[in-house]
């Protein structure tokens, strides 16, 4: 049985590597031709190939689970046209059996799975988009309101009450934590608003924290929402080269902006949840994406299950192109699952662990219901 798990093992690594390689290379490819206008004008032809190679372990983990399946079925299919899992069926390797063996290089590919979706992909897809900024000079602005990017910061004391909420505008943002045009609206708990802050510039340091260039600040004076008298109170400006705001609003908050959930780590997203929880504010399409990221790399074992029918299959029932397309047509069913259930837990306040769990499930239950059936047809 130890010589059947390391054959297993090894034609299953080495094939899933195979097609891995291959998608990879293919979006690759279909990367480069999407950034065939900007060579030579916006950037050279070895800057569009770093952008390219940046963005790669992304696609990798994004096609990793489909890649294991395909890379399982290709090998579980010339097992059995060989007649070697035939051999393997007589010597007493039941169904059970054969299923523990696939689990063991489909458990290498999960840890393989956790540690480039949380250490390698976020950080190189960020940086893909800070160089391509620096190399265009161009420079991030908010994708949905002209005025920009907003953030809601609430300070709070020691014990946890609010002291004053804060609403950040800032118009653009560079590479290294740098933001333009900064418009701070500080109110205090009960909705009265004390103080407006204006700066061209704004940089985070980890000693001092945010430091604001050339600000402005205007301090209001509080009047009573419901009197009527002519107030004597006088708006105090003050003019600072450089004003140290500190540290209560994340440092990592406006990069954080520059990214999609589903590109950020698991570490990224829970702490932005809980920044946006802390803030009372609409926290559900990260907290989706959280759990879709924890439990996409289990994926894997449920594709290798998936895989384990085309092992019963014999050479006549089709050949391994026709058995290859079945693999991708599985592929592009759990794609599209995991969309409709993600959109499903956004609209539909549906409990983001389970829109995150059941397209695993449905597709494990698939494969039972396709286990069964070639058990009962062999």
């Amino acid at each position: 049985m130890k010589v059947l798990g390391k054959l297993i093992f090894s034609q299953v690594i080495k094939s899933s590597l195979f097609v891995l390689l291959a998608l990879v290379a293919l979006f690759a490819f279909f990367d480069l031709i999407g950034q065939s206008s900007k060579i030579g004008t916006t950037y050279s032809i070895g800057q569009a190939f770093m952008l390219t190679a940046l963005v790669l372990p992304m696609r990798c983990y994004q096609v990793l689970p489909i890649a294991v399946m395909l890379g399982a079925i290709f090998t579980l299919s010339r097992l059995a046209a060989t007649s070697q899992f035939t051999v393997m069926r007589v010597s007493g390797v039941s169904p059970w059996k054969f299923a523990s063996m696939l689990m063991v290089p489909g458990l290498v590919m999960v840890l393989f799975a956790y540690v480039l979706g949380e250490y390698v992909a976020p950080p190189a897809h960020r940086y893909s988009k800070v160089a391509k900024l620096d190399i265009t000079g161009d420079s991030f602005s908010g994708k949905d309101l002209d005025s920009g990017i907003w953030v809601r910061d609430v300070v709070r004391d020691g014990e946890g009450k609010p002291t004053s909420i804060r609403f950040v505008n800032v118009s653009s943002l560079r590479p290294n934590e740098a933001a333009y045009d900064w418009k701070i609206y500080v109110f205090n708990p009960e909705g009265d608003m004390t103080s407006i802050v204006t700066a061209k510039e704004g940089s985070y340091s980890e000693s001092e924290g945010w430091v604001l260039t050339d600000a402005k600040e205007e301090k209001l004076p509080i009047i009573p929402k419901q009197s009527r008298e002519v107030s004597n109170e006088k708006v105090e400006v003050i003019h600072t080269p450089r004003l140290v705001w500190g540290k209560h609003l994340d440092g990592n908050i406006f990069g954080l902006l520059m990214v999609k959930p589903e590109y950020m780590s698991l570490q990224e997203l829970y702490h932005y949840v809980e920044y946006l929880k802390s803030n009372g504010q609409t926290y559900k399409i990260f907290d989706t994406a959280f759990w879709s990221k924890m439990f996409y790399p289990l994926a894997i074992l449920v594709m290798l299950v998936l895989a384990m029918p085309f092992a019963y299959q014999s050479a006549r029932a089709g050949g391994m192109a026709i058995k290859i397309f079945c693999g991708i047509m599985i592929g592009i069913l759990y794609y599209a699952l995991n969309n409709i259930f993600a959109f499903m837990s956004v609209l539909q306040s549906v409990p983001s662990f389970i829109s995150a769990l059941m397209p695993s499930l449905m597709m494990l239950v698939l494969a039972s219901i396709a286990m069964w059936w070639v058990e009962r047809r062999s």
